[in-house]
């Protein structure tokens, strides 16, 4: 652990020492294998102990460069005497970002500027996760960092694609950055995240990138063995092997793009070449997964029968892995320039491969149905990267390569359910018979809340019933009664409501009561019990409600009656209603004596009621009540 915390901070130089040291002849290549692998430890260790060895120390955070971009396409002029860049006097346009500038026509050379935002960090590092293709970076005149060669004539050639670290000046707040980039590629610029920080800190992030990656590949090559040895023991050589081929094909591929590959072994240029042609060749070794499948499905099928299709694919994808071979070898082309062409041919591919052999899938049932899913998984995974690549939408990282684990594990689960196929079949035919009793227990349980809904709600309103209010008004009675709070009834009768019914009908006289039965509820709260008492009359007891609030409610309730707009036989009906309110600010009494209050309250707010109507209905009558209910009650 000593020897750890010694090296840790200074884990980027000693990876620069110890690829100084791989270049050196005279190490023998066990000794420079023995130093690249402990490198590779103790980056890893480095990523997973560093929270704990540096938890005291809160350096300043990164910050992301996505403001201030500026662009100027060609070369700039160069000062006749030094002969070095003119940076002022030219013109530069703003950007939103650095790897899109609108007006390109033939340039090859894209020129940014940008201030890098200020903070405070110790030693000052510009982290860019790619370029395209090649670079210079300037500050003052003085190229600081290059990645590649520009000759005089402007050119220069493809080198890779690696993520940089560039120590930038220490007064690097104080003047831009200018970065001379070349391509011959469609896209030009900084690919991915450009961000200034602490440099152990962008390092460290980097390499749990790279780890996170390589936990994804672990994963992929783990399955592929497994499966590959799962079919080999079945006698599934032909499937085991070609599936096993394609795992490690993309396990590859995914070290190869990796960030700690540049840490075993700094050939940026090797390693894309290692990534272009394992991705090239994954529909060589899907359309051979594909084939072997149905060959073994249908052994007696000529091989025309099986899918024309996944033979087509097969043979168009072998054919432009040595197409692109041959012109890279023995031509100025170069296999960079491929990837566009690839992306359209690879979707084409797989989507063809899809189609053309989708009913060959469902005919082989469970496994059919994981591999097709396997490859849609690793379909869409490899096209996210691809947008994300064009910048059709954000820098994905590793976040796509979840696909090529679900396709290994795809793969995997096949044989897995080729061994529980007689298992599943019975625990299928027992979840039936169980979903058959859930099934009948459920429509039981729904008849049973239905029947208890209608034994509680009235049919028309759909407000509680007569029976179910006094429960329910019985029990907020008795918790009053405990907590010593006070409560409010109100009580109210439709005015003229039979002369409704006998002037209009009852479906007229059905549609006041509905109507009303809404603006009652929209006008109370969510805690207050409404009930169709009988008939034209509703009730509602409103609980922790005194006088002057119950009173605001109960004027609130008779408002929203009277703006009802209900039309019968093209007349407008106004409705109106007569209230009874009575309140309660503190209960003395027993608990055994709640339904006998509820009782009286409802004799008392009757006669309220009642009072309002004899005097000329359409109002509210209010009566509180002191804590000797039953003496007031009686009195009433």
């Amino acid at each position: 652990m000593a020897l750890f915390i010694l090296f840790a901070p200074s884990g980027g130089v000693f990876l620069q020492y110890l690829i100084g040291l791989c270049s050196n002849e005279r190490v023998s290549r066990v000794r420079l294998l023995f130093l690249q692998v402990l490198g590779l430890i103790l980056v890893i260790l480095s990523c997973s102990l560093s929270p704990w060895i540096y938890a005291d120390e809160t350096p300043a955070p990164k910050k992301r460069v996505t403001e201030g971009w500026q662009y100027h396409w060609g070369d700039l002029p160069r000062i006749e005497t030094t002969g070095k860049w003119s940076f002022a006097g030219e013109q530069w346009l703003p950007s939103a970002v650095p790897n899109y500038f609108p007006g390109r026509e033939q340039e090859n050379i894209v020129w940014l500027k940008v201030d890098i935002p200020k903070g405070q960090w110790r030693d000052p590092y510009l982290f860019i996760a790619s370029v395209d293709l090649t670079m210079q970076v300037f500050h003052q005149g003085r190229m600081i960092y290059h990645f590649g060669e520009i000759n005089e004539q402007g050119e220069s050639r493809f080198e890779g694609w690696p993520w940089h670290s560039i120590r930038l000046p220490e007064d690097y707040q104080e003047h831009p950055l200018y970065f001379r980039i070349y391509s011959y590629y469609q896209d030009i610029g900084l690919s991915g995240e450009v961000a200034v920080g602490e440099r152990f800190d962008l390092l460290e992030e980097t390499y749990r990138r790279g780890v996170t990656g390589l936990s994804f590949m672990l994963v992929v090559l783990l399955v592929g063995v497994i499966t590959t040895a799962m079919g080999t023991i079945k006698k599934d050589r032909r499937v085991a092997v070609s599936t096993g081929v394609l795992s490690f094909d993309l396990a590859l591929m995914m070290f190869a793009e990796n960030e700690l590959s540049q840490v075993v072994w700094f050939e940026p240029l090797v390693w894309r070449y290692v990534a272009a042609f394992c991705y090239f060749l994954v529909p060589v070794f899907l359309s051979i997964i594909v084939i072997s499948w149905l060959r073994k499905e249908a052994p007696n099928d000529k091989p025309q029968r099986i899918s024309k299709v996944a033979y087509g694919v097969f043979a168009l994808s072998v054919g432009f892995v040595v197409g692109v071979a041959v012109l890279s070898a023995f031509t100025p082309f170069n296999f960079v320039n491929a990837y566009p062409h690839f992306d359209v041919l690879f979707i084409v591919m797989v989507l063809s491969l899809m189609i053309g052999c989708y009913r060959r899938f469902k005919s082989l049932g469970a496994p059919g149905v994981l591999m097709a899913f396997g490859i849609l998984a690793l379909f869409v995974s490899l096209i996210l990267d691809m947008l994300s690549a064009h910048g059709m939408i954000l820098w994905i990282g590793h976040a796509g390569q979840w696909g090529l684990v679900l396709f290994s594990i795809a793969s995997l689960m096949v044989y897995l359910v080729q061994d529980w196929r007689q298992q599943i079949s019975l625990d299928m035919l027992t979840q039936h018979l169980e979903h058959e009793v859930e099934m009948r227990t459920s429509d039981l349980q729904q008849s049973q809340r239905e029947l208890e809904r209608l034994a509680k709600e009235d049919p028309l309103t759909e407000l509680l019933n007569r029976r179910a209010f006094t429960a329910l008004a019985t029990s907020r009675i008795s918790d009053a009664i405990r907590e010593n709070s006070n409560i409010s009834l109100l009580l109210f009768d439709i005015d003229h409501f039979k002369e409704i019914n006998d002037l209009y009908g009852h479906c007229v006289g059905d549609t006041v009561l509905t109507e009303i039965a809404k603006v009652t509820k929209s006008s109370c709260r969510d805690n207050d019990v409404i009930c169709r008492y009988g008939g034209e009359e509703f009730v509602i007891l409103l609980s922790q409600t005194d006088t002057i609030n119950a009173e605001i409610l109960a004027t609130r309730v008779s408002t929203a009656i009277k703006n009802l707009d209900i039309q019968a036989e093209n007349k407008m009906i106004h409705v109106t209603a007569s209230f009874g309110l009575i309140s309660l600010p503190v209960i003395a009494a027993k608990v055994s004596q709640s339904g006998d209050i509820l009782e009286r309250l409802l004799i008392a707010a009757d006669k309220l009621m009642y009072e309002v109507k004899s005097s000329g209905r359409d109002g509210i009558k209010v009566w509180e009540l002191d804590s000797n209910i039953s003496f007031q009650l009686e009195s009433v």
